[in-house]
């Protein structure tokens, strides 16, 4: 049975792994998650989000997130730091918020084959050296404090590597702006919060722009479509802990008892949950 990573960590962990354990089973992330791919490729889904991911490839997401593997080839191999999520918070105050905003918009960057992404791309893998070294085992003195050196040290170094077009000159439109904050909110509030008009409201615009807005960068998907993807997601991931009935599964997803949900759940994957954790086991 493939390895189980962590959910959620009170220290930081270096970690190789094939991510098998993700391959068609969402898992919510609740620390931070900063990986490279050394070899072969997979397309990684955030639930409403898809990136492929192959050889020199990097992905990172600051505050954690649903990740699920929806492809990978034999030869998929990553190099993974999990951080806990206090650490990055620690940090928040001295890192640009251009810098971050861009991370959420692009979690994932290709090293090119050129002689500038050799020499990143050797470099970022200088930064997961370290990183085994330090956090591969049991620390008894100043963890905390390497830690949050280490990451305040790995992004300043992103941050410097990235091109220097995209950042500053890179400029949005108001829906654009728009429509990557509903998506913001969408992984943040989908499990509880089912209405379009919840995600307007935050927005400070209409539901009707918002289906507007939603519909033009998005592929003609509607924000209900994309509210009840995300949702169906996470209810996999909630059904995947066994320690959970799914009565209590409806009450945490805020359906008004289990019938609704199942209902739900079979419409978005063609299975009840009962039908879902039979096949998972």
């Amino acid at each position: 049975m493939p390895r189980l990573l962590p959910a959620d960590t009170s220290i930081a962990r270096y970690v190789e792994t094939d991510l098998a354990a993700l391959t068609q089973t969402p898992r919510h992330f609740k620390c931070g998650i900063y990986l490279i791919c050394v070899s072969g490729r997979s397309i990684i889904s955030t639930g409403v989000q898809q990136y492929e991911l192959r050889e020199r490839g990097e992905m990172i997401f600051l505050a954690g997130g649903l990740l699920q593997l929806v492809e990978r080839s034999d030869d998929f191999r990553v190099r993974m730091l999990l951080f806990p999520k206090a650490t990055f918070l620690s940090i928040v105050p001295s890192i640009d918020t251009a810098f971050f905003n861009h991370l959420h918009e692009k979690p994932c960057y290709q090293h090119p084959v050129s002689e500038a992404g050799d020499v990143t791309w050797s470099q970022v893998n200088l930064w997961m050296d370290m990183a085994r070294m330090l956090f591969s085992g049991e620390l008894r003195i100043g963890r905390e404090h390497l830690e949050r050196n280490y990451l305040q040290s790995v992004l300043l170094w992103i941050y410097n590597s990235l091109p220097k077009k995209g950042l500053s000159d890179r400029t949005f439109t108001r829906k654009q702006l728009l429509c990557h904050q509903f998506l913001g909110l969408l992984h943040e509030h989908a499990v509880r919060e089912h209405q379009v008009g919840f995600y307007a409201d935050k927005l400070c615009i209409t539901p009707r722009y918002l289906n507007e807005i939603v519909s033009s960068y998005m592929n003609g998907k509607t924000p209900k479509q994309l509210i009840d993807e995300q949702l169906a997601v996470e209810i996999k991931v909630l059904l995947n802990d066994p320690h959970l009935s799914v009565a209590e599964i409806a009450l945490l997803c805020n359906f008004p008892d289990q019938s609704y949900l199942s209902r739900f759940f079979r419409k978005h994957t063609g299975f009840s949950p009962k039908e879902f954790r039979t096949r998972r086991l």
